[in-house]
């Protein structure tokens, strides 16, 4: 641990960030080696939810590029709000050889000096994958919901002549449109748009016109 970069944030313009530097920087102190150089970075009124944070976007960068091997913050959520975020931020710490230490929270500490940081990081992989499994168990459930509520999913269906004049016929049959939409492939909404003018009352001019 010999360059680091220390992190700071506060969602608010309200909060500041006294304390969180108080605990670091005595931290710091109470190291038996000093690090050759330490950058600070911060975002104030800053949201930990959001990624787009110029202080947490140059962090990273100093990072990915190697001019720094540890990053420090005050507890865990000052990195990200998120905890799914924040486990794939340390991953992705990992694979450019930067540890992240945690000052208030030493059980995440995951310095090069760690001896369970192995561990620890595949505790936090399994974690990850468990949370993208989910998310992809949540989009397929989401889309068969969908289709069962006959909504049509991909690329919408070209309304040809021979679509309209079937649609026409099922309706005419007074089949609804959810009906129809199930008989075509297509989305209600599809269905209602192509048959508006069929269902549309026709003015008296109209009906005089073609008799």
């Amino acid at each position: 641990m010999e360059r680091i970069a220390i992190y700071y944030r506060v969602s608010t313009d309200k909060q500041d960030l006294d304390s969180q530097k108080v605990t670091v920087e005595r931290w710091l102190a109470e190291l038996p080696k000093k690090p050759k150089s330490v950058h600070v970075i911060q975002d104030e009124g800053v949201s930990g939810k959001h990624e787009n944070r110029p202080g947490y976007k140059e962090l990273l960068t100093l990072a990915v590029n190697r001019s720094i091997d540890t990053i420090v913050v005050y507890r865990l959520d000052r990195l990200s709000r998120n905890a799914t975020v924040a486990i794939k931020t340390l991953l992705e710490l990992d694979e450019c050889g930067v540890g992240f230490i945690s000052v208030t929270q030493p059980v995440l500490n995951l310095g090069h000096s760690n001896p369970f940081r192995r561990t620890m990081l595949a505790a936090f992989a399994e974690i990850a994958e468990i949370e993208r499994d989910t998310i992809v168990a949540r989009v397929r459930s989401g889309l068969e919901a969908a289709k069962r509520r006959g909504v049509v999913l991909g690329a919408p269906v070209k309304v040809t002549d021979d679509v309209m004049a079937r649609a026409r016929e099922l309706r005419a049959s007074g089949l609804s449109y959810k009906g129809i939409a199930r008989e075509l492939d297509m989305s209600v909404g599809s269905v209602h748009k192509a048959l508006k003018a069929l269902d549309t009352p026709k003015s008296p001019e109209e009906t005089s016109d073609q008799t």
